[in-house]
């Protein structure tokens, strides 16, 4: 029943749950789950203990997590071949897929299913399946068939997700912790750094470039590397070329996988770039506008990250960043004013500290709440990872790797 949910997740997750049912028929519209990128019919994408990760499932997905990056990014966001494998779009949808395909199995050996009931009483609440106000079987039943789906196979969907989201309390409601961890926690939230930066990615690199139309029309004219744009284009039909002819596009891709050939030139035009930012860039504003002006051909610029804790795991509009996060946070920081080089997997990133701020122990107890929500988050996650790690461990995951092709 939808009280045992509610009473084990909140009414926020209700919502979170049917906002989901909602959303994919109201964003996606009508699927092509008999779409193989190409290949062969009935190819999956990959299997997580002898259970298929479907093509149509992986598509969908890759989608979504496409669209995500391009509302995040006001809808400018368009990626290439290359930057799909750059930044392993594929390989983390895949990923992802592994783990909900594992939560699902572990759910169903721990008896955490959803049941029958629960399913349909969840489905009854979701406007899109309303007619007047109260469910309508018909409006249910023809929207499905409209997104491709059967009753049983949208049911099981909805069973999938049900049985995923309950791991999240199961973990919560593991997690201990002391005054001293919530102290601690306070200390690392309001120890807080200003970091000014110019990040220069495998785009950057790229547009330092200079290829030249002889060079792609060389490309072009042989087969082997033809065929190659064209996998490219059938690859990504479905997403990044989606409405569009091959003819239109194929330069493009050709210049794409002609600049993922020159890393070495990418990496060398960056480490150059690099170099010159590094003197330049300071804590005052006086030097900005004369390094904009250098950076603005390649599409970087200085920035700043606003203000960021000891208690983040990454930094704003960069990510990961470890080892920059700890010289940030050091006792004598090396970047206290004076810029440093980084290296973060194919990107470089020159940055420095501009502002600090220390903790006022004044507001700790005001803050409780928050801190203990804080400290109870970070423990569930650690938790969930360290036993899906032990999962995936143990599975047998096979990836076709012509599907996914960045893993």
């Amino acid at each position: 029943m939808l009280s045992w949910i509610r009473e084990k997740f909140g009414t926020v997750v209700i919502g979170l749950i049917i906002g989901f049912i909602a959303f994919v028929f109201v964003f996606y519209g009508v699927f092509s789950p008999k779409s193989t990128r190409g290949l062969h019919d009935g190819a999956v994408a990959g299997t997580v203990n002898g259970e298929p990760i479907r093509i149509d499932e992986f598509n969908r997905a890759l989608k979504q997590r496409l669209e995500m990056f391009k509302n995040i990014g006001g809808g400018n966001i368009q990626f290439t071949e290359e930057q799909l494998k750059a930044f392993g779009i594929r390989k983390g949808v895949f990923d992802s897929l592994v783990q909900r395909k594992l939560l699902i199995q572990e759910a169903g050996r721990q008896g955490m299913q959803a049941s029958d009931v629960e399913i349909r009483e969840l489905i009854r609440q979701v406007p899109e399946f309303q007619k007047d106000g109260r469910f309508d079987y018909m409006a249910y039943k023809n929207l499905l068939e409209a997104n491709q789906y059967t009753v049983s196979s949208y049911e099981r969907l909805i069973r999938d997700d049900l049985s995923a989201q309950r791991w999240n309390e199961f973990f919560r409601s593991r997690v201990k912790f002391s005054d001293v961890e919530l102290k601690q926690e306070f200390q690392l939230s309001e120890k807080k750094r200003t970091l000014k930066y110019v990040l220069l990615t495998q785009e950057t690199g790229r547009k330092g470039l200079d290829i030249s139309e002889t060079e792609i029309k060389g490309f072009l004219s042989k087969p082997e590397k033809l065929n190659l744009v064209k996998s490219q284009f059938e690859a990504g039909k479905d997403t990044l070329f989606k409405g569009k002819k091959i003819e239109n596009v194929q330069v493009q891709i050709a210049k794409d996988l002609l600049a993922g050939e020159k890393q070495a030139e990418i990496r060398k035009a960056n480490e150059a770039l690099a170099s010159r930012v590094l003197p330049m860039l300071t804590a005052g504003k006086a030097s900005d506008a004369k390094l904009n002006a250098i950076l603005k051909p390649v599409g970087a610029e200085v920035k700043t990250s606003g203000w960021v804790s000891a208690a983040d795991p990454s930094l704003p509009g960069i990510g990961d960043a470890e080892a920059v996060l700890k010289d940030a946070f050091a006792a004598n920081s090396p970047i206290d004013g004076k810029a440093k080089k980084y290296e973060l997997g194919g990107r470089t990133l020159v940055a420095l500290v501009t502002e600090k701020a220390e903790p006022d122990h004044s507001k700790l107890e005001s803050r409780r709440a928050e801190l203990a929500e804080r400290v109870t988050a970070r423990k569930q996650r650690d938790l969930f990872s360290s036993w899906m790690k032990n999962l995936m461990e143990k599975a047998e995951i096979e990836v076709n790797h012509a599907v996914v092709g960045d893993t």
